[in-house]
């Protein structure tokens, strides 16, 4: 009879239906097994093998820090004692150029790189106030070399640390010239009144000044044709460090060979 489908049912229905059952069995299964996993892995009955590595790997790098760490220590070490040996000689160094420092400023003062301040006297020589009238010689009315020497030589003989004429240090070097009444000293060029300034005992200066024969002579000269010469102690003088070349001269045997 047409219409009628075979016993049965249509054909192939029966055959899809076991995979699908197949199918679901099997993922069941799976979900089973995943939460079977799972609840012994919270209750610690079983271990991943993942954790596991994770805990080598773990284990090997904090070895390998470690061991770095190590060496860093080490390294610190090596360095904390060069730093020391370098302060060490930094130190010495340091006391050692202390000493060259004080003994450059001890040369510095009798060499005049320095300035020097302290008691001392102010020396003040003058042309004379008389006018020349025609009659005997007219260099008897200014001041000369010699005589500013004479003064000098007994400053630097009672004592003098330093001394300036007219605000220009004395060296051992310089060399004193005077063409008429003007001065020649280191370079320049001075007119009267020559103030001479000089550093040291004021009693000692003084007293040297009075005793030495060539100022004593020069003293008559003042009397006679009126010259200024005026001595003044002083509590706080300044006397400056040269400046400019010191003109050193270095005698040479004859022929020329040094």
């Amino acid at each position: 009879m047409q219409g009628e489908e075979p016993e049965g049912g249509p054909p192939g229905r029966g055959t899809l239906r076991e995979p699908r059952l197949l199918l679901a069995a099997t993922l069941g299964l799976l979900a089973a097994m995943l939460v079977i996993s799972a609840q012994a892995e919270r209750s610690g009955q079983v271990e991943p093998t993942d954790r596991i590595g994770r805990r080598i790997e773990l284990s090997e790098l904090i070895a390998q820090e470690q061991d770095r760490t190590a060496e860093l220590e080490a390294r610190v070490e090596d360095l904390s004692e060069q730093v020391a040996q370098y302060e060490s000689a930094a130190v010495e160094g340091s006391s050692e150029l202390a000493d060259v420092q004080r003994v450059v400023e001890e040369l510095a003062v009798p060499a005049g790189l320095s300035d020097v301040r302290g008691a001392g006297l102010v020396v003040t020589l003058e042309d004379s106030v008389q006018s020349y009238d025609g009659e005997g010689d007219p260099n008897d009315l200014v001041i000369h070399e010699q005589d500013m020497r004479a003064v000098l030589n007994a400053l630097w003989a009672g004592g003098a640390e330093a001394i300036s004429i007219n605000g220009s240090r004395v060296l051992a070097t310089s060399a004193i010239r005077c063409v008429g009444t003007t001065l020649y000293l280191n370079g320049r060029s001075y007119v009267p009144p020559f103030v001479i300034e000089s550093i040291g005992d004021p009693a000692d200066l003084e007293a040297e000044l009075a005793r030495d024969s060539a100022v004593t002579r020069f003293a008559g000269a003042v009397q006679e044709f009126d010259l200024g010469f005026e001595v003044e102690a002083s509590e706080d003088l300044v006397v400056p460090a040269h400046s400019g070349l010191s003109n050193l001269e270095v005698a040479q045997p004859a022929g020329g060979e040094s």
